[in-house]
């Protein structure tokens, strides 16, 4: 079974006749075949068409096409829905025309960048993938990689040839040869057989660009709309760029938009005066950071000092309880205190209430992190350590103070 694919000579075909070759009944899908088609298969990094199927003759019997793939010299069109028709019946195919638009706007807007940036610094993409939230190129300058300035000047360049409004045509070759006297950007693989499509965008004898396609593409350049890079990073020795165009950029403009203007609304300010607010907040936050981190040294210094004079020396095991010091500070506190305690020291307990998390804390006469090792575990909490200081955390304040209990008993 061949099918007709109406698409390449008709990008703009929104409906069409066709009649059922073949009905594939898969484990998770049905396929059907059909003499022809407008439903463009997936390719080139192009996604298939979806959209719905119908009989000519009763438009109730429809089924919803949601992908399509080449099968051999056949296009399948993907259904998860019971099959209403039969072999050798008339169908009417219509393709989800915004779905159709959107993904010939971002094939050729990834066309028109790289054409852009082959224009510019003769990078080579060498990597194209189309996904849901945005399009990627990979970019290799020969293990250079592409700066702020050269995406900015590759963006500009690209967008003034979708203002251009360039004529898109497509060119047949018999030949691999005949195709590769082109002014390609990239020679078509001598292995490829058949039927050779090159698009250019532009004057054909000076095309903006030209490339090698299997894909549907709009008429003009302007029809792109506009080509938005997101972000950049390095990939492999190239230039990974994000990026996408016409109504997906749009879409990611608004909701962009949208979060600025909310954030920039929460600090008083506009968009455009955004950045000095977070430079004031930034501030801000640094001098109240500063404050904290005094207020805690003092509170951590009077803790320490308050252990220190009620210790009594022949205790081997001293606990405390706080409700609003950090275990990070309960840390500092406990060697802060054995500084202050002359001669033997203790082993130090000090528990965070609220989180459940204890601090042992010791010269290296108790060995905290065996201690924690040896029985946290058995009382359901986790943690660790070294010789003079471990931490470990319970799920319940009861637990806690079963392992302290355990703890006193192995000192």
């Amino acid at each position: 079974m061949k099918t007709e694919k109406v698409f390449h000579s008709d990008q703009y075909l929104k409906t069409l006749e066709a009649t059922i070759t073949g009905i594939i009944i898969a484990k998770d899908r049905t396929e059907i075949i059909t003499d022809r088609t407008i439903f463009f298969a997936e390719g080139g990094g192009q996604p298939g068409d979806r959209g719905t199927i119908h009989l000519s003759d009763d438009s109730s019997k429809t089924v919803t096409i949601y992908d399509t793939h080449d099968s051999d010299e056949a296009v399948a069109h993907y259904t998860k829905d019971k099959v209403p028709f039969a072999i050798g019946d008339v169908v009417v195919m219509e393709i989800d025309w915004t779905f159709r638009f959107t993904n010939m706007q971002r094939h050729y807007g990834e066309h028109i960048l790289s054409g852009a940036i082959y224009k510019l610094y003769k990078g080579a993409n060498k990597g194209f993938h189309m996904g849901q939230n945005y399009i990627t190129i990979d970019i290799d300058l020969g293990g250079e990689l592409m700066t702020a300035e050269m995406l900015e000047e590759a963006e500009t360049l690209a967008n003034e040839a979708v203002w251009e409004n360039l004529p898109i045509q497509a060119h047949h070759f018999d030949s691999v040869g005949a195709a590769n006297d082109m002014p390609l950007r990239k020679a078509v693989n001598e292995k490829v057989d058949g039927n050779v499509v090159i698009v250019t965008v532009g004057d054909p004898k000076e095309p903006f660009d030209c490339c090698a396609c299997c894909g549907t593409y709009p008429a003009t350049s302007g029809e792109v709309g506009i080509i938005k890079i997101f972000k950049a990073e390095p990939n492999k020795g190239m230039t990974r760029i994000y990026f996408d165009c016409g109504r997906n950029a749009l879409l990611h403009y608004r909701e962009s938009h949208k979060i600025l203007t909310e954030v920039a609304e929460k600090f008083s300010s506009k968009p455009e005066n955004l950045m000095s607010a977070l430079s004031k907040r930034d501030k801000e936050e640094a001098e109240l950071k500063a404050e904290r981190a005094h207020l805690a040294e003092y509170v951590r210094i009077a803790e320490a000092q308050s252990i220190a004079n009620n210790y009594e020396p022949d205790f081997k095991f001293v606990y405390r309880e706080y409700d609003s010091i950090s275990p990070n500070d309960l840390q500092k506190l406990g060697f802060k205190a054995l500084e202050l305690i002359e001669g033997n020291k203790p082993l130090l307990a000090l528990a965070n209430a609220p989180s459940h998390t204890l601090m042992l804390v010791s010269d290296g006469s108790y060995h905290c992190g065996t201690l924690v090792k040896e029985h946290a575990k058995e009382f359901g909490g986790k943690g660790g350590g070294r010789d003079d200081n471990a931490r470990a955390q319970f799920d319940s304040k009861d637990n806690l103070t079963a392992f302290i209990e355990a703890i006193k008993q192995n000192l």
